[in-house]
């Protein structure tokens, strides 16, 4: 239970202890459980699904498997309101990359959002993001940790209802992604994200970030089209 949730019995000390060799083993239970599916399925449902895509579905899909196979790294935004299919290519490039043993994160800005996704998350929830954020926050992600481990072996996050959340979110992700890849390849410390490809969507005429008593300009000021990255 506690290592769903990113967590280990030795962060208990006054538990009692399992054996090390179960504390230390090398294969950490969280990316056995993002692995552990039926990959002759999921070609089977990429299957159903990719003949029906149109042009402008196969562009996203094609320029994100392209990122991820070459290792790039790239930073995606598809801009696009309700309806407009944008679900229907993130199961595609879920099922394509699972059918490829890979492990793809696939999060929400908010609770609602997150469960309308197969296996979604909050962000906050699945990255340690703290509540408060300022330009130099980072999460609460420690070296070692099953979470950690999980990270280095991703390809894909897909970050959905982007544009809700407040900027200091994804560079609070990007800071400590660089700091958990650099251990990977030292180059990766220069690459948004670390080098993990990184997919965001979201409607900017829906609700914005939301700063208190805001100003116009400081809710402007908040988005994500604002950020370095």
């Amino acid at each position: 239970m506690l290592r769903s949730i990113g967590k280990s019995l030795k962060q208990f000390t006054q538990l009692p202890q399992p054996p090390l060799s179960y504390l230390h083993s090398a294969t950490s239970n969280l990316v056995y459980d993002e692995t552990s599916y039926n990959i002759l399925e999921m070609e089977q449902e990429f299957n159903k699904l990719f003949p029906n895509c149109n042009p402008e579905q196969l562009e996203v899909y094609n320029a994100v498997v392209e990122a991820v196979q070459n290792k790039q790294g790239d930073l995606f935004f598809v801009y696009g309101s309700s309806g407009y299919g944008k679900i229907y290519v993130w199961k595609t490039l879920i099922y394509k990359l699972k059918s490829l043993g890979k492990i793809v994160f696939l999060v929400a800005s908010s609770g609602i959002a997150a469960t309308l996704m197969l296996g979604g998350r909050t962000a906050h929830s699945h990255f340690k993001i703290p509540i408060m954020l300022d330009d130099y926050s980072s999460c609460a992600i420690h070296h070692d940790s099953d979470i950690d481990v999980l990270i280095k072996c991703t390809s894909l996050i897909i970050w959905d209802e982007a544009p809700m959340q407040h900027r200091h979110a994804f560079e609070c992700l990007d800071h400590s992604l660089r700091d958990i890849m650099k251990s990977v390849d030292v180059d990766n410390a220069n690459k948004p994200f670390g080098g993990i490809t990184v997919l965001l969507d979201g409607d900017f005429r829906q609700i914005l970030p939301v700063i208190t008593d805001g100003s116009y300009g400081e809710i402007v000021s908040a988005c994500i089209t604002r950020s370095r990255l």
